[in-house]
């Protein structure tokens, strides 16, 4: 197990404090305005490659999102074009790799129904993130979420209509989790799969699925970021980069779409990552089509912020 970071009670304090005086001077609203509405939030584009797959397939669609972060600046209504966003992207399946709240489980009753309205033909899957074991009531999100499958050191096998069998692979919180077990996550169903994703909050434990064969692993938690200036990026998490290239295996750590501390991102924007998956770099690079009202920012290769 990773030793999680640990702040101290006044350092806990403190940002709750500042959190709150943000939160009543209309934080929430000026956050949906500059992060989560259709101007702002970004669409993100990546091919990863999947020797696996057939040729001749189309490729496979992955719509990724993570850190919501429901509380002080995420509330009822504020995923209206997050929502719009990811259905314009006609995904295969939807994955959200953690951090549904930020403070308490009962923030996440005024987005359960926002939500549920995120649909795909191969279903939504999840892993639970740092913050989503406050209480250790984590399960409460799952059942807040029907519809939703929600991998603890578990795998499945999702078919597309195109016929490409898709295995995926998640793991609790590697630091918060009571026990994050990749070899658990192994399934017999992976041996089925044409290509392999690995779903972790924590990109801390990409080493381990790389060393698994995956093809793909998905992470979030550092939020790019979130301000992403100079010292005051070490506030949080370390970030290895978007896109990081593990030999065989693809590591992508999205931005997220939720804050912390305060309603504010720089040159971190909240995002949705469209993954077109197929059994070469060079097929269809150009197939991550969306509604025009999108901001698309720029695929990244290497160890880029």
């Amino acid at each position: 197990m990773i030793e999680p970071r640990r702040h101290g009670r006044a350092r806990i304090a403190f940002f709750a404090a500042i959190e709150r005086a943000a939160a009543l001077l209309g934080g929430r609203r000026l956050y949906r305005r500059r992060a989560l509405s259709a101007a702002r939030l970004v669409t993100r584009h990546e091919h990863v490659a999947a020797p696996g797959l057939p040729a001749g397939l189309a490729p496979v669609r992955v719509a990724h999102v993570s850190d919501l972060h429901a509380g002080s600046f995420v509330g009822p209504g504020d995923l209206d074009d997050v929502r719009a966003r990811i259905g314009a992207l006609a995904p295969d399946l939807v994955v959200f790799t953690g951090d549904f709240i930020s403070n308490r489980i009962e923030d996440l009753g005024a987005v359960a129904d926002d939500l549920q309205r995120i649909d795909a033909p191969g279903g939504v899957f999840a892993v639970f993130g740092n913050h989503d074991y406050r209480g250790r009531r984590e399960h409460e999100i799952a059942a807040a979420i029907p519809g939703w499958t929600f991998l603890r050191n578990e795998c499945a096998l999702v078919e597309t209509a195109a016929g490409a069998r898709i295995g995926l692979a998640g793991i609790e919180d590697i630091e918060e989790g009571r026990h994050a077990d990749v070899d658990a996550a192994l399934g017999p169903e992976l041996g089925r799969a044409h290509a392999r994703i690995a779903l972790t909050h924590g990109p801390r434990a990409a080493p381990a699925f790389a060393a698994a064969g995956f093809d793909l692993v998905l992470a979030g938690h550092t939020h790019g970021g979130q301000v992403d200036l100079p010292f005051l990026r070490r506030l949080g998490p370390a970030h290895p980069g978007l896109r990081v290239e593990m030999g065989a295996t693809t590591l992508l750590v999205t931005r997220g779409l939720g804050p912390i501390g305060l309603p504010l991102r720089v040159k971190a924007p909240a995002e949705v990552v469209c993954i077109d998956i197929a059994p070469s770099m060079a097929q269809d690079q150009g197939s991550c089509r969306e509604a025009s009202d999108s901001t698309p920012a720029s695929s990244t290769s290497g160890a880029t912020r």
